[in-house]
């Protein structure tokens, strides 16, 4: 097969995938193995002992809200690999719904932090060692909150806004050499609608999931595989002049 028309990137991509052990990013590098590539798995530490990789996967402990250890665990993910050519950055966490006045500083703060601030010192660490790939791609999963907020998740909402911009900024900023591209999942049936896999009793809200199935018109949520497939496609060849966009997924529920 021409090497063009590959819907996922070659056996021997070098693929980092921050949040890798989290409901769709443990799906991605199962698939990512399976399609022969090397895969390294940066996740915080409890996160890796609930939901640790497959074995031959490199597993790097990091904490994304912490700057010296992004720079770090960047390195060493980059001399045991050889390089990076695929960054998918699945960082972030819900916290309680709640009016914009009624947010705590530290509440809204931490949720830029953990959803926005942390995504951007991956992607400015990642940046100088992916531009020694010949064909390096970022792929950045932000949410349809970004573009549609609901009532109560205003912080959440602005951070997701702000994922999407970066991606923007990095595409126009790191063409040719870098691609980067975002998804935006609608609902996905993770532990993630609870907090998180490291964080399934945080006391984050479950959504009323029967009436949101009756708002989308493929009549159900998403599984991790369905936001794997896309991701893939984007860190494709087959993807290799799609740059600085935007892929919805979320079965039609929200068509901007």
């Amino acid at each position: 097969m021409n090497s063009d028309l590959q819907m996922a990137p070659p056996p021997g991509t070098r693929v980092v995938v921050v949040g890798g052990c989290g409901g769709i990013g443990s799906v991605l590098i199962r698939a990512c193995v399976a399609l022969g590539h090397r895969v390294a798995a940066l996740d915080l530490p409890r996160s890796i002992g609930v939901n640790p990789p497959p074995d031959g996967v490199l597993s790097i402990e990091l904490d994304a809200t912490r700057a010296a250890e992004v720079t770090s665990a960047l390195a060493e993910a980059d001399h045991r690999l050889g390089g990076i050519d695929i960054l998918v950055n699945l960082v972030g966490f819900v916290n309680r719904r709640a009016r914009i006045e009624e947010l705590s500083d530290d509440e809204w703060n931490a949720t830029i932090r953990g959803n926005l601030d942390s995504l951007t010192t991956i992607c400015r660490r990642a940046i100088p060692i992916m531009q020694r790939s010949d064909a390096a791609a970022i792929v950045n999963v932000s949410s349809g909150t970004g573009v549609r907020p609901l009532a109560g998740g205003a912080a959440y909402a602005v951070a997701k806004a702000g994922v999407i911009a970066l991606t923007k900024s990095v595409a126009l900023e790191c063409a040719p050499k870098i691609r980067a591209n975002a998804v935006a999942p609608g609902i996905v049936q993770t532990a993630f609608l609870t907090g998180g896999t490291h964080n399934a009793d945080s006391g984050a809200p479950m959504p009323d999931l029967e009436a949101y199935k009756k708002t989308v018109p493929m009549q159900r949520l998403a599984e991790p595989i369905d936001i794997v497939g896309p991701i893939l496609f984007l860190a494709s060849p087959a993807a290799g002049f799609i740059n600085g966009q935007t892929l919805h997924v979320n079965g039609g529920a929200l068509m901007p």
